[in-house]
């Protein structure tokens, strides 16, 4: 039955109906192309609501210990120089990016990527958390104003090129399992990987730098003492 015949004033009309077959399919290319990163932000925000809930009870000399990894510590950073600020801010994008690069690269990673993305939304729902909790009003302003911007963007990347990462990881899984032949293939994954990896840590520079630009110019208009 391909559709409904109806009758108006005489003259019929035939309302098809939906495609199975060809609804089907374009769920399964739906998902083929963003399941995994659905995934991996979806592991990110359950991340970001274990963060937040662990900060409770949180201290300033809590927040000092975390500030290598996120942003913390605001009042201690004010003091930066801008160059400071910039490696600050930097450093720890690099790392999360290295550590999707790596795991590109291992037959395990398609395992430890998803873990990572947990981790990263734990270190922001942490650090907002803690920021809020010991700046109270000028710490949530001061967050939604100068970190939360470069930290939006950053996550974009990060979850873009985890996606790539996991495939690529997925693929070495396969070759050293189960099927030998797909070297030259996987060749030409590599490449391309290599080439997003590029982008990958441009563009977390480029998140510093706004990060930075925002400190300079706007910190000051916030007093945590």
């Amino acid at each position: 039955m391909k559709g409904f015949v109806f009758h108006f004033g005489g003259k019929s009309r035939t309302v098809p109906l939906p495609d199975r077959k060809s609804a089907a399919a374009s769920l399964r290319a739906l998902i083929s192309q963003h399941g995994i990163q659905a995934f991996l932000a979806a592991l990110f925000v359950m991340g970001l609501i274990i963060g937040a809930a662990c900060s409770r009870g949180a201290d300033a000399a809590l927040s000092d210990s975390f500030d290598f990894l996120f942003v913390t510590n605001i009042a201690g950073r004010g003091e930066m120089s801008a160059f400071s600020i910039f490696l600050s801010c930097f450093v720890p994008y690099f790392l999360f990016i290295f550590a999707v690069f790596l795991f590109a690269f291992s037959a395990w990673g398609f395992i430890a990527i998803p873990l990572l993305s947990v981790f990263k939304g734990f270190s922001v729902g942490l650090s907002s958390a803690l920021i809020f909790a010991v700046y109270k009003v000028s710490g949530i302003g001061f967050y939604i104003l100068i970190v939360l911007p470069g930290t939006v963007l950053f996550l974009f990347t990060f979850i873009r090129y985890s996606r790539d990462s996991f495939r690529l990881s997925a693929d070495y899984a396969r070759l050293t399992i189960f099927d030998r032949t797909r070297a030259l293939s996987l060749s030409a994954d590599i490449r391309r990987f290599l080439k997003k990896s590029l982008f990958a840590f441009i563009f977390s520079g480029a998140c510093a730098v706004a990060d930075m630009l925002l400190w300079v110019l706007f910190a000051d208009k916030f007093h945590f003492y």
